[in-house]
């Protein structure tokens, strides 16, 4: 006997749900399209998911997995007629082991959840990013996530260890490995991360932690240009007495359209439309007045002619400023709307060669448009806003190819943390090899033969 959307709340009186309505005042996240399915399931176990899960493959029910709704690309928007799989009461950290510095943890853990609950045994994630508060973890596997400390923690691949995942059919796979080493065959666990739930649903996750982070001391720089500063942030990073935390990346006009947005008064001289680049620094510090190393370092680089300006915060309440500068994207959405996202990674030899030609690039589209950058400088990851403040979507092609030219030449990437979602859909199909597309599709057919997870997404 088949099984319909409306009949699973009967069908499993066990599990949460909520109607359309009941569930309206949730904050839908980016896409106001993520609250558009008539029905959320509400799941607190793996059994849960799992039987939901297997009644859904029975009747064609397309699903949706949400966490904390914080995506960029379209990949948690729903439609009529599609069940939500809400991870919210999936919630509870299991364990943390400080000895060998691994936790287990459900789907629907926050990262600032995370990192409160390892910060009392001294140790940390191992990634950050500006929606830590809601980001849950499934969410973050899901769509591979990067961030701040990716430069050298890596990304969100390299922190899980073991993962279980609900698939289509209801059926469960678990491998929630607490080693480093474990050569069992190919890792399947690998497929869900990034995969943003067309392959299943991730439960569960066992995570590889490190040392908590010391106190760290901000500081603005303002570099010549963009490749002295990525010769400056490399000094930094291999300096012997620094401990580089962070290194972001903020354009002219980005941080004078944002600054002038949050009423903060910028603490160093930037010229509009300049080659300027400044760049947001952190390096770990004894306390807010024992900071000689990493200003030392500073200096060095401003006497050689390698930095233009530099100030140092002198008090959480300044570093809160800068960061609120870099953190505080949307500002420019909420000055200039309609604009085209991107997030794109460039090898940091080719960083300054490939901003110099985007700007010239997307001034030969149309001189109206705006282009708004700030990148997380150590891994060359790019965060492009393109905007003239109006719609201008017959635009949307000749702006696609004004970012991504050159990017698959010099071994860059076209997707670099966002994921794909719906948005970068049609640049996957076009931008990947053949052979690379269709084994996704393969691997797709064979794991969600139906269809029902994550339907319009990504492939």
């Amino acid at each position: 006997m088949s099984i319909t959307l409306d009949q699973l709340p009967a069908r499993l009186p066990g599990t949460a749900f909520r109607t359309r309505e009941e569930f309206a005042d949730r904050h839908p996240g980016f896409h106001p399209e993520n609250l558009s399915a008539d029905l959320m399931a509400l799941p607190g176990t793996t059994a849960e998911v799992s039987a939901l899960l297997a009644l859904c493959h029975r009747g064609g029910i397309p699903v949706v997995t949400q966490g904390g709704r914080t995506g960029l690309s379209g990949g948690a928007t729903t439609t009529p007629g599609q069940l939500i799989v809400d991870t919210y009461r999936m919630n509870r950290i299991e364990s943390i082991d400080p000895l060998g510095g691994t936790a287990i943890v459900q789907c629907g853990v926050t990262l600032a959840a995370l990192e409160s609950a390892a910060g009392e045994h001294g140790l940390s994630a191992g990634i950050d990013l500006s929606a830590r508060d809601s980001a849950t973890l499934g969410g973050m596997a899901a769509t591979n996530a990067g961030g701040i400390e990716a430069f050298r923690n890596g990304v969100m691949r390299h922190r899980i260890l073991g993962l279980e995942a609900v698939l289509p059919d209801g059926s469960v796979y678990s491998h929630l490995r607490r080693v480093t080493k474990a050569n069992e065959g190919p890792d399947i666990g690998q497929l869900f991360i990034g995969s943003e739930g067309t392959l299943g649903v991730i439960t569960r996750l066992s995570l590889s932690l490190l040392p908590g982070d010391p106190p760290g001391v901000t500081a603005l720089a303002v570099f010549p240009d963009a490749a002295r500063a990525v010769s400056g942030y490399a000094a930094l990073r291999d300096h012997p007495d620094v401990q580089l935390l962070s290194a972001e990346a903020m354009w002219p006009d980005y941080v004078i359209a944002v600054a002038g947005g949050l009423s903060v008064n910028l603490p160093v001289e930037v010229r509009p439309g300049s080659e300027q680049l400044p760049v947001l620094l952190e390096a770990a510090a004894e306390s807010w007045e024992r900071t000689d190393s990493f200003e030392g370092a500073l200096m060095a680089l401003y006497e050689s002619g390698a930095m233009a300006d530099v100030v140092i915060a002198k008090s959480e309440r300044e570093r809160g400023e800068l960061w609120r500068i870099r953190e505080d994207s949307f500002v420019v959405d909420d000055l200039w709307p309609h604009g085209f996202w991107y997030d794109v990674s460039v090898p940091l030899d080719c960083l300054a060669k490939y901003v110099d030609g985007l700007f010239g690039r997307v001034r030969a589209v149309s001189p109206a448009l705006g282009t708004y950058l700030i990148a997380h400088l150590g891994d060359g990851n790019i965060h492009a806003t393109i905007t003239s403040g109006k719609s201008v979507p017959e635009l949307r092609g000749q702006v696609d190819a004004a970012v991504y030219d050159g990017l698959d030449a010099v071994g860059g990437s076209f997707s670099a943390e966002h994921g794909i979602g719906t948005d970068k859909r049609e640049s996957l199909l076009g931008l990947s090899s053949p052979v690379r597309y269709r084994v996704m599709q393969e691997v797709k057919s064979l794991l969600d033969p139906k269809g029902i997870m994550n339907p319009g997404k990504v492939i």
